[in-house]
């Protein structure tokens, strides 16, 4: 399955909570955005620059930590790709971790680019919770703003 978020709906002007049950898995922490909204309130963001090198209309994101879960007690996952970039800070580090019953069994570091969306192949499989978390680089040239937040354009798992 390939989850891009485009078929969430939300008023163009808004963005808001992405619901915590969604394509049949847990999200904790992530919030979505569509790309009209991204354009006129943060200009000059990895936001607005992660749109124009996709086709997405809709992006999560996070500010620092979150987590994608099976929802069915018992049952696991499959990650292939994930694909993500940074909304305010260039070499900003996601550290992706990979859980089965509550044990740590996988894990992964990528420094992700400013606004370009980059392929992060996982291939984990028998895995019931990811866990993001972000941290560090500073604060991109074009911007006076800085954050951990990351932007999530894709993810591509089998369960």
């Amino acid at each position: 399955m390939t989850i891009t978020f485009d078929n969430l709906t939300y008023p163009p002007s808004k963005r808001g909570a992405l619901p915590e049950s969604y394509k049949g898995l847990k999200w904790t922490g992530f919030e979505y955005m569509n790309d009209s909204y991204a354009r006129s309130k943060h200009t000059n963001s990895g936001y607005a620059t992660a749109f124009m090198s996709i086709n997405n209309l809709y992006i999560a994101f996070s500010s620092s930590r979150a987590s994608i879960s099976i929802e069915s007690l018992n049952e696991t996952f499959s990650v292939l790709v994930v694909t993500a970039c940074a909304a305010w800070n260039d070499d900003l580090q996601l550290t992706i971790t990979g859980h089965r019953n509550s044990t740590e069994i996988k894990t992964h570091t990528s420094v992700l680019l400013f606004g370009k969306p980059q392929e992060i192949v996982l291939g984990w499989t028998d895995i019931d919770t990811l866990i993001f978390n972000s941290s560090g680089g500073a604060a991109h040239s074009e911007n006076s703003t800085s954050g951990n937040q990351f932007i999530l354009t894709c993810l591509r798992c089998v369960y």
